[in-house]
């Protein structure tokens, strides 16, 4: 490995964001993830690098150092492995209409839920670059922009107002508006009469395991789901 690689390295915790990292669900409270203020530099060179301060440490991402120092990184979703390989170039990982099923969506949302078990804050504001709708990156609205992005990386937004209960499928976001609230929540599964669902609220905080009824989404006045399946 060369020197501006060892430099990186020494200087900087490594978070293998979103799919490859793994807080223990009873550490939540001491890995409350929060937006570093610091500045990075790789070679004497301003990096812009998003980090987030967790436990009095800053993390990156593993791709984002890839990116920045040009080394290769890449994930085998069928052994769940990681793979660093300093002889190669970065290049972007680019997902396709062959590669998104929802076998390899549901594959991330589980990999989050070891990430981000119920109670544990994430990353926020959560800034995306997918260009999706929702650009606040806070609440339920950013938790679920970030698994989104995790399972779909940049393939594009596609709104459906009033979808089909058919149409609906794990990683797609539905959005409502009742008498009460304004939520949005990302399919986990589906059955015939309900969604399993991750969501977050106003404190910012993942949580699985929640369902709604068709009978009762159907009823809305408002529903929609945005989904980023090739058509």
């Amino acid at each position: 490995m060369n020197k501006k690689r060892e430099t990186v390295f020494m200087g900087l915790g490594i978070l293998v964001g979103l799919t490859l990292s793994g807080p223990a669900a009873q550490a939540a409270d001491y890995l409350t993830a929060r937006p570093s203020s610091q500045t990075f530099y790789i070679n004497g060179q301003q990096a812009a690098l998003t980090a987030y301060s967790i436990g009095g440490n800053n993390y990156v991402r593993l791709r984002d150092i890839g990116r920045a120092v040009d080394f290769g990184v890449t994930y085998d979703a069928a052994t769940n492995s990681v793979y660093i390989n300093s002889t190669q170039p970065y290049q972007d990982e680019v997902q396709s209409a062959a590669t998104v099923t929802e076998e390899s969506v549901q594959a991330v949302l589980a990999q989050l839920k070891q990430t981000y078990p119920t109670g544990t804050e994430f990353p926020t504001p959560y800034r995306s670059t997918s260009g999706g709708p929702y650009s606040r990156g806070t609440h339920c609205s950013g938790w679920a922009t970030l698994c989104s992005d995790a399972a779909f990386g940049d393939l594009p937004w596609r709104r459906i107002d009033r979808p089909s209960w058919e149409q609906l499928r794990p990683g797609d976001l539905v959005e409502y508006e009742s008498t009460e609230s304004y939520h949005v929540v990302v399919v986990v599964d589906k059955t015939d009469e309900y969604i399993k669902i991750t969501e977050s609220g106003t404190n910012n905080h993942a949580r699985w395991g929640g369902q709604y009824f068709r009978w009762w989404l159907e009823q809305q006045p408002h529903y929609i789901s945005y989904t980023r399946y090739p058509q």
